[in-house]
């Protein structure tokens, strides 16, 4: 196909310029519409993890940031193939990832760099095009290798984080509270202390086993496969709804697959449309059968939504993610008995060194843990990590990695008249001084007493001058650095 003549009204408003540049240098027509489809149900699939993120806390209406998020979600859903619904979302949920920093849930982090990344993508292309109509392909063909990276990178610290010595601990390790409170709410597996001492290496050994089937081609599928049934039994714990968390990693498996399954995926949604028609032009006629049939399908359906409102208080994990879930997951599995000649063969090849900056800084956000910087919102998710105090349960990274002296900075609490830290005294938690500082800035108890590196010290707010230590502090690292808590004495117990 030969490019049409570039006139400057076609390079001012970029109509048919990269449709007909891109197409004729990299892709067939048939390729091109199949990886457009795939795009806009990406689209469609990255909008639906957002509303099971809001879902989890009830948040669609809380403020403004979130009723806007979820109407751009909404509006994404309805036409994918928008460009300017996609800015608009992804920039929404940018600024409310940034707005709830340094609390932002580790799956809540990933999309904003996932986000990013389509950003910078988008911005290069730009450039790179000297226009702002950007093609949709192949603008997923520049932020999808770099999301795969990205996706690998938190594989990887949810892997290497579990090293530890808490998590192999039965008494203390994450993966058997895990699965203790599962079984109390489910009660289908026996609780013996070997089946804990093995759930703990086999959640080891399929982390561990996801990102490497991924980026082998010959095994991607078989990752994604493993990778979507560990996710999904994960989203069912009661400890947390982590149907946000699956949600948001089965749109990034997305990008892994093949056009195939978007087109599996299209044949079904079109099958449904078609069956529902014929259904509706059936039920139009009007008769007795049809009568009776119409109104026990309304009786039938207000049965069951009684039914499940009582039996299931978190209606959106058994209903919503449940029907969700298993249909992409049935979907998926019928993809897989297709052959396949459309796989790409470059999944991590990316266009530009310039583009890897965002998976850089996803990478060295889950190291900081280990350079004595913040050791919340780093991947280190239910991992019993512990690397402060001058003090690591790591069984392979030493505290001589640490090139930031944060961590080693402990205060331990004697008594106050705040509840969370007179808790923390009671309880033999330790905090990182930074982390005590924000809180008495926050929060201004009116006395503490405290242990700082074993020097006793008292702050009573009354005395206290505008410019004590615990009421200063530099408000764009107190912004970025979060710190848990720690156990003064034995294993790091399961905390986010």
């Amino acid at each position: 196909m030969s490019s049409p003549p570039l006139t400057l009204k076609k390079a001012l408003t970029g109509k048919e310029i990269n449709y007909y540049n891109y197409l004729s240098e990299v892709n067939s027509p048939g390729k091109y519409f199949a990886s457009h489809l795939k795009y806009k149900i990406f689209c469609c699939l990255w909008a639906i993890a957002s509303i099971f993120h809001m879902a989890n806390f009830n948040g669609f209406s809380i403020n403004l940031t979130f009723f806007l998020l979820t109407a751009s979600a909404i509006t994404l859903i309805a036409k994918p193939s928008s460009t300017v619904r996609l800015l608009i979302f992804i920039s929404l949920q940018i600024y409310q990832a940034a707005t709830d920093m340094p609390r932002t849930s580790n799956h809540w982090v990933i999309a904003a760099f996932v986000n990013l990344t389509i950003i910078q993508s988008y911005i290069y292309l730009i450039i790179k095009r000297r226009s702002f109509f950007i093609d949709k392909v192949e603008l997923m063909n520049i932020f999808a290798p770099l999301v795969k990276m990205e996706v690998i990178v938190l594989y990887f610290f949810a892997i290497f984080h579990k090293l530890n010595s808490g998590f192999l601990d039965t008494e203390a390790s994450c993966a058997v509270r895990f699965l203790l409170l599962q079984n109390s709410y489910y009660d289908i597996l026996p609780t013996s202390k070997t089946l804990l001492a093995l759930n703990i290496y086999l959640t080891l050994t399929i982390e561990a086993l996801i990102p490497l089937l991924l980026c082998l081609r010959r095994t991607r599928y078989w990752g994604i496969l493993l990778g979507l049934v560990f996710h999904w039994v994960l989203a069912y714990n009661p400890l947390n709804g982590f149907y946000d968390f699956s949600a948001t990693i089965l749109a990034l498996y997305f990008l892994f697959t093949s056009t195939n399954f978007s087109n599996k995926i299209y044949s079904f949604y079109s099958q449904t449309i078609k069956r529902k028609s014929v259904l509706k032009n059936r039920l139009l006629q009007f008769n007795l059968v049809n009568f009776a049939l119409f109104t026990f399908s309304i009786l039938f359906a207000l049965a069951l939504i009684n039914i499940y409102t009582r039996a299931f208080q978190d209606y959106f994990r058994h209903v919503i993610w449940t029907a969700y879930s298993v249909s992409f997951m049935i979907i998926f599995i019928l993809s897989m008995r297709t052959k396949d000649d459309t796989e790409e063969k470059g999944a991590f090849s990316f266009a530009h060194y310039t583009l890897l900056l965002l998976p850089l800084i996803t990478f060295l956000n889950g190291l900081s843990p280990y350079l004595g910087l913040k050791t919340e919102s780093s991947y280190a998710m239910f991992s019993n990590l512990r690397t402060e105090g001058g003090v690591t349960n790591h069984l392979l990274a030493p505290i001589s990695t640490q090139i930031f002296d944060y961590q080693k900075d402990v205060v331990e609490i004697v008594s106050s008249s705040d509840p969370y830290l007179q808790r923390m005294a009671d309880e033999g938690k330790l905090l990182v001084f930074f982390q005590f500082r924000k809180h008495v800035k926050k929060h201004l108890p009116a006395q503490v007493t405290y242990l700082r590196n074993g020097e006793k010290s008292t702050f009573e707010l009354s005395k206290a001058s505008a410019t004590h230590e615990l009421l200063s502090g530099s408000y764009a690292l107190d912004k970025v650095m979060d710190f848990r808590h720690f156990m003064k004495n034995g294993e790091q117990e399961c905390t986010h």
